[in-house]
């Protein structure tokens, strides 16, 4: 019986990070872990229909800052892509990345990148019935999770994603 509830709480751990990560960052849609690949994809969505080029210089941009923090922490990282699906109306990027390195830093940069080019395009679920007193303090506890999620990821494929003001977690 000990493996099974090793496991689950592996899951449940990994599910409140996934839940502490949408809560603290309004800007992230949806969140896939796969710990078989050790990927994890966040997705974004922009309110516009972006242009080509435009897609191309901000991929580099955020490409070249992003290597730039892996250089200034010295981490070596295996995964680290953007993706760009432009619709009609609108945006979705996605992020991958491998979940060993990951950082919260990371996370935070990802967004003030994408806060800095789109502004008001970037589509958030704010809801202030879901303020978090102590930004800091929660940055802080998502970091302390992620590293514990990296020594005992779950080997459930889990997704977490927003939804009229919740956030659903799923055991795919």
């Amino acid at each position: 019986m000990a493996p099974v509830k090793r496991k689950d709480s592996s899951v449940s751990h990994t599910a409140n990070l996934l839940t502490s990560i949408l809560l603290c960052y309004p800007e992230i849609a949806t969140i896939n872990l796969d710990p078989k690949t050790n990927l994890v994809r966040f997705i974004f969505y922009l309110s516009t229909s972006l242009a080509g080029d435009v897609v191309d210089v901000f991929k580099e941009r955020l490409q070249q800052s992003l290597n730039a923090y892996y250089f200034l922490v010295n981490k070596d990282v295996e995964v680290s892509s953007f993706s760009f699906q432009t619709q009609e109306c609108f945006t979705i990027l996605e992020f991958q990345r491998d979940v060993l390195t990951l950082t919260q830093k990371e996370i935070a940069l990802i967004i003030a990148l994408l806060q800095e080019q789109f502004g008001e395009n970037l589509i958030t679920d704010e809801d202030d019935d879901l303020l978090v007193d102590d930004l800091s303090l929660h940055e802080e506890l998502i970091g302390h999770m992620l590293e514990h999620t990296i020594e005992t990821s779950a080997n459930s494929r889990l997704i977490a994603l927003r939804d009229e003001g919740r956030v659903l977690v799923f055991n795919k």
